[in-house]
């Protein structure tokens, strides 16, 4: 099971019959946010607030209205410490009467509050930002969960869960802020990772999220394409190609693609690749070409099969 976002929003107003109430509920409901509201009570405390907060509602943002009305309140002074205690992204709406100093208050360098005169600024600041938010929250709980789970927020064990084929894991690491475009310790992107254990539905999860096909590794100067090739893998060599795999890239060590198949002698992967346009008269570092080697290692099936491709 992939893990999901959960907003949680709390109101805070000064009683159920605020007239800007039911403008930031419509607005919440609009995005099928989940939300808490708080009242200040007849006799001035703001009612349940304590124990909602601290029985681990895990409120992500808030919205305060009107809240120059409780600002003499002790209660309403508790309430926005403990926001800033949970680090709570806050919108306060002043009610016509603008007070930077809830602005000026920071948590580590940070500023988690903002302030607004009219409500409807307020609801349109966080309407144009809400998507932002989303990604924000996601990011933030994703990663949470990696490190609740023991995992550290590393490329080089993404790449282990690349390996192990764990989508659930895969997805807290891209949720989180990795990037499918991120290498290893050794310098191998996540495709070749995919590719080299033989991960095809990894494979095509990495590059469905923006991997770069032709990414090349820094140990064998590889890429996907070539290493689906090196371990003889049809499914996924067939799959590259069709997503536009470049043929043509030569290895660190000098080797053409066709030149890594023949040694293989894999006749299906070397037709695969010569119908969809690989160069078997391509030189290696030795001088020597895909067609060559054929010839050379007397692989009679293979050779033949190249006759049908002329030299250029």
């Amino acid at each position: 099971m992939l893990y999901t976002l959960l907003m949680k929003w709390m109101i805070v107003a000064p009683e159920m019959l605020d007239k800007n109430l039911s403008l930031v509920e419509n607005f919440l409901d609009s995005q099928d946010a989940e939300y808490v509201e708080v009242f200040l009570s007849q006799d001035g405390k703001i009612e349940s607030l304590t124990r909602d907060i601290q029985k681990g509602m895990s409120v992500s943002h808030c919205i305060i209205i009107d809240s120059h009305k409780m600002a003499a309140s002790s209660d309403y002074a508790n309430m926005l410490g403990l926001l800033l205690g949970e680090k709570t992204i806050t919108f306060i709406h002043t009610g016509g009467q603008y007070d930077k100093r809830y602005e000026k208050i920071q948590v580590e360098g940070q500023t988690y509050f903002r302030c607004f005169e009219d409500i409807n600024n307020l609801i349109k600041y966080v309407g144009n930002n809400y998507e932002l938010y989303k990604i924000e929250e996601l990011q933030l709980s994703s990663l949470q969960k990696l490190l609740t789970l023991g995992i550290p927020f590393t490329s080089d064990m993404f790449a282990q869960y690349i390996a192990k084929d764990k989508t659930e894991i895969c997805e807290l690491f891209l949720n989180a802020g990795m990037v499918t475009t991120a290498f290893n310790g050794d310098g191998v992107p996540m495709l070749c990772i995919a590719a080299r254990n033989e991960c095809v539905d990894k494979v095509k999860w990495l590059l469905e999220n923006g991997a770069d096909i032709n990414a090349i590794s820094k140990d064998r100067g590889y890429t996907a394409v070539m290493d689906a090739v090196w371990r003889k893998n049809i499914e996924i060599t067939e799959y590259l190609i069709e997503a536009g795999a470049d043929l043509s890239i030569i290895s660190s060590d000098g080797q053409p693609i066709l030149v890594l198949a023949v040694g293989n002698g894999d006749y299906k992967i070397v037709e695969l690749l010569l119908k969809n346009g690989a160069n078997p008269d391509i030189k290696d570092s030795m001088g020597m070409s895909a067609r060559e080697y054929a010839n050379l290692f007397k692989k009679n099936n293979i050779d033949k099969l190249m006759e049908k491709f002329p030299q250029k």
